[in-house]
């Protein structure tokens, strides 16, 4: 299985504890016998599971496989939820080389503090109704997770491509890289290669599995998203720095990409 199908698993909720307060760990090591998450909704801890380490703090995820041995270090008190879990139909074990890491950061944070809010208020439930509600919030933020997981595989792939065996596309790559942000005709670049538009797509599809006309729409979206929660600029003004002509064209680009319009996402996501 392909680590980009994690999205495709369903989790099976077998304990939630909520800690309003927690300011110390009892352990500072520990390991567990099935899947452990982590949700902190304030303080911050540090932690270390395998070779990955760092800090963890409000809105951020912490994924701890069944055996693995968990180092953890009290930064400040936690508001925390501890959700032991099972991946439905697999081998426990087997998922946990898959994961792009234990440490999560889901961007869609109106989302995710709704998740938390409902945590809070079902977490002493024990009636069948609201175990369901429960159980069917964890495999949100699940696909929350994925979400980040999906788009930081993607960002690696993007930044992997300068790695092909052919040396006269790793060329266009780093090319296409200088160049996304700005308008240019793709037969500008494959005159520059020596190549007839036809040879040239061709080409650089066998070495990285997607066409040049495709890698720079994924890096104009990239700049376009982070553009929209980041500054107050217009779309017009957006467009033309991801070198789109016009904000009605990003616009559409956008949506067909995002699956919103760059409007519903800037108000989704923003804070």
């Amino acid at each position: 299985m392909d680590a980009s199908a994690l999205w495709e698993q369903s989790l099976i909720m077998c304990s939630h504890t909520y800690f309003e307060r927690k300011e110390k760990f009892e352990l500072n090591l520990d390991s567990y016998p099935i899947w452990m998450l982590f949700v902190v909704e304030s303080g911050k801890f540090r932690f270390r599971i395998g070779a990955e380490c760092g800090e963890i703090g409000a809105g951020e995820l912490i994924y701890c496989p069944p055996g693995s041995m968990f180092h953890r270090e009290m930064v400040s008190p936690l508001e925390l939820h501890l959700i032991g879990f099972e991946f439905a139909g697999r081998q426990q074990t087997e998922l946990a080389s898959l994961l792009p890491s234990v440490k999560s950061h889901p961007t869609d944070r109106k989302r995710l503090a709704s998740n938390f809010a409902y945590l809070r208020k079902l977490h002493l439930s024990v009636d069948p109704r609201r175990a369901l509600r429960k159980q069917m919030i964890l495999n949100d933020i699940w696909q929350l997770t994925c979400e980040v997981w999906e788009g930081e595989h993607q960002q690696d792939e993007l930044a992997r491509l300068a790695d092909s065996e052919d040396t006269l596309m790793n060329r266009a790559a780093e090319w296409l890289y200088q160049h996304a942000h700005i308008p240019f005709g793709m037969s500008e670049l494959s005159s520059l290669l020596g190549l007839s538009h036809v040879q040239f797509t061709r080409r650089f599809r066998k070495s990285f599995r997607m066409t040049p006309s495709d890698f720079v729409k994924s890096l104009r979206i990239r700049k376009a998203a982070g553009l929209l929660l980041d500054t107050d600029l217009t779309l017009n003004q957006i467009a033309t720095s991801c070198g789109y002509e016009n904000g009605f064209y990003l616009s559409r680009v956008f949506a067909q990409n995002m699956g919103m319009s760059p409007t519903k996402y800037r108000e989704q996501n923003r804070v």
